[in-house]
């Protein structure tokens, strides 16, 4: 549950986030390759991240952040 001050971030400041974590799941797909398995834990991290940006307009954490950091040092 927001708390009761929480405002939803406008669109405009998470549209570059949500573009670079849907740059890092197709970095992900495209280095796992066709066999993928649809529950690879750093595919379905990143897939779960941006649905919660687009659906319920949130900002990702700093821990967030940096771990989305370490995987596009990995896949990008």
């Amino acid at each position: 549950m927001k708390p009761d001050n929480y405002t939803t971030p406008p669109k405009s400041k998470l549209g570059n986030t949500i573009l670079k974590l849907v740059k890092l799941v197709v970095a992900i797909e495209n280095k796992k390759g066709p066999q993928m398995n649809i529950d690879d834990h750093d595919y379905r991290w990143a897939k779960d991240r941006l649905e919660y940006m687009e659906e319920e307009g949130r900002r990702l954490s700093k821990d967030e952040m940096e771990t989305a950091n370490e995987l596009w040092r990995v896949y990008g």
